[in-house]
């Protein structure tokens, strides 16, 4: 069998976020600070979407941001699974538009330094 790294690294993260998330799920018995979590997760995850969205393709990021959520879901036995999801929805939604208006931006951009 013929391993090669370049091309299933969007697989292999995904599996891998997949576990990282399910661990913290299960760490974090307190559901205040699941949802917490599962939103600035979501924040993140509208961060890495916009940056990415017009240089790369997106789907292998897509992927990888689905593997953790998923696992966070699977291990999240002390939280609303719709709930987090609509939070991490919602943290998704509320960094694109914050970054679209460059109320937030990236570091490489020349508005980082106000």
């Amino acid at each position: 069998m013929d391993w090669r790294w370049d091309e299933r690294w969007a697989e292999n993260l995904m599996l891998f976020f997949l576990v990282i998330g399910f661990i913290l799920a299960v760490l974090v018995s307190n559901p205040f600070l699941s949802y917490t979590l599962v939103f600035f997760a979501g924040f993140m995850a509208g961060r890495i979407y916009y940056i990415k969205h017009l240089t790369e393709p997106i789907f292998p990021f897509i992927l990888i941001i689905l593997g953790f959520l998923v696992g966070y879901l699977i291990g999240g036995f002390w939280i609303s699974r719709i709930a987090a999801l609509l939070l991490f929805a919602l943290g998704s939604w509320i960094s694109y538009y914050l970054h679209l208006k460059k109320i937030l931006v990236t570091f490489k951009s020349k508005d980082f330094i106000k």
